[in-house]
């Protein structure tokens, strides 16, 4: 948007501010991680004068939970589409993890973001989101034991194991390179979740 004078109705500008402040959060999340960011930085990325970073996001904090939230929500939406014409609880696994790890890869900043400084986070917004999304995924694995001859006997913790298990290997992987590429390791994690369910 250019500087100066307009007549675009303010909820329009300040939707464009907030997305400019959350886009530049995220380049800054990539290279520095959540303990690196100052608003120094994110302004200036961003482009916006700290006067508007304020009167869109009450701190730092606030900019990073926002960015986090929306980003999860985003990944969440591509999952549910991309699971839409999937069939049976199994294949649902594998399509969910293959979408992520694709849209993950495509873009590292938001494996950073999701699967390296969100797990450890210091802001309590961010660590109950990430819990909530991880309890999410937990309940879409735990389907599967319905299906499974082994259901009643598989331990409580199976479920948080192999999602936080996926996440931080994910991370490994996607951001520090220490892994498969990202095909390879959406098939070898969906291996890793569906054998406890099977005979």
């Amino acid at each position: 948007m250019p500087p100066g004078p307009h007549r675009l109705p303010r909820e329009l500008v300040r939707d464009h501010q907030r997305q400019r402040i959350l886009l530049a959060a995220l380049d800054v999340v990539g290279e520095k991680g959540f303990e690196g960011a100052t608003v120094k930085d994110l302004i200036a990325r961003a482009h916006v004068s700290r006067a508007t970073f304020y009167e869109v996001f009450a701190d730092v904090e606030a900019c990073l939970s926002a960015l986090h939230d929306d980003v999860l929500s985003w990944l969440s939406e591509q999952v549910s589409l991309a699971l839409a014409d999937t069939a049976g609880w199994a294949n649902g696994v594998r399509a969910a993890l293959a979408k992520t790890a694709d849209l993950l890869a495509e873009d590292p900043r938001l494996a950073v973001l999701c699967a390296v400084e969100a797990p450890s986070s210091r802001i309590p917004e961010v660590r109950a989101r990430h819990r909530q999304m991880a309890d999410e995924l937990c309940a879409g694995l735990r389907a599967g034991r319905a299906e499974s001859p082994r259901g009643e006997e598989l331990p409580e913790i199976l479920e948080p194991a192999l999602v936080y298990g996926a996440i931080h290997l994910a991370g490994r992987s996607i951001v520090y390179g220490e892994g498969p590429d990202a095909a390879t390791l959406a098939a070898e994690l969906a291996e890793l979740m569906l054998v406890p369910y099977r005979d």
